[in-house]
């Protein structure tokens, strides 16, 4: 019996440093990979997919692996020499680190499947807003062109139906200065703004690993003397969205309609 306790004391040990490299390494791995895309050391063809999508899950299946295997050894002593050996929560731990890369993709995975895959939204598909010469020579690295895709305007009616111009009982410079206050405060980085031509453009750019994205504003007086304003958001890489430039439209559509408010 002396025997098998020392042999599991050994393994239980060897395991315990693995297992707390993988505890650490395998958050860490993912914060640098997001943070690196973001702050624009690789693409997101490194950080997401290979880092994240490709690597990640396997550095998660491996903390749960050793995590289980942790356990069992743990007990196995416990039984064995009927006292526990090593840290009894490092095993926890690190399922506790697998369970929540389990559960992050697993979200991820029913977003993208539940969401429709359209990069480029707008209220006037007919008429995009459209981005000056300017703005486009800023984008840097930009993936994705600024020229509207007519196969969005398909997907966005069939999912987004209600997405379209809106119609105010304001004047237009008054309904421009809000349009451009809630910009601002929303965060957006504005670009060139123009009160005369009733327009503006902007790039906000995603928490996490940073994307990007481009919008215009537009601000016109109709006939009748009502306002209608449109916009567009797009996303600068060709990556899922998760319907982040949707929900965006949507919220700019309610609070300058007074359905809703800046925050």
């Amino acid at each position: 019996m002396d025997a098998l306790t020392n042999i599991l004391r050994l393994v239980i040990q060897t395991l315990g440093w693995i297992l707390v490299l993988l505890v650490l390494a395998t958050p860490l791995w993912f914060l640098v990979a997001a943070l690196g895309t973001k702050l624009g050391f690789w693409g997101y063809e490194f950080g997401l997919d290979w880092m994240t999508l490709e690597i990640g899950p396997h550095l998660v299946l491996a903390c749960a692996v050793a995590g289980v295997l942790m356990g069992i050894l743990l007990v196995a002593h416990r039984f064995a020499a009927r006292r526990w050996v090593g840290v009894v929560s490092l095993p926890i731990l690190a399922l506790v680190i697998a369970g929540g890369g389990y559960a992050g993709r697993y979200v991820y995975d029913g977003l993208t499947a539940s969401r429709p895959y359209v990069l480029d939204v707008t209220t006037d598909a007919a008429e995009p807003p459209h981005f000056t010469a300017a703005y486009a020579s800023r984008r840097g690295d930009a993936r994705r062109s600024l020229d509207y895709d007519p196969d969005s305007a398909v997907v966005q009616a069939e999912h987004y139906p209600h997405l379209t111009s809106l119609i105010i009982e304001q004047d237009a410079r008054s309904a421009f200065r809000e349009a451009l206050v809630y910009a601002r405060d929303s965060g957006w980085r504005i670009g060139t703004a123009s009160d005369s031509a009733g327009m503006f453009e902007a790039g906000a750019e995603g928490l996490v690993y940073g994307f990007r994205d481009d919008i215009s504003v537009r601000v016109r007086e109709l006939e009748d003397g009502r306002t209608q304003i449109d916009i567009r958001s797009l996303a600068r890489q060709p990556v899922h969205d998760l319907g982040r430039n949707a929900r965006r439209v949507e919220r700019f559509l309610a609070v300058m309609g007074g359905e809703g408010d800046a925050g």
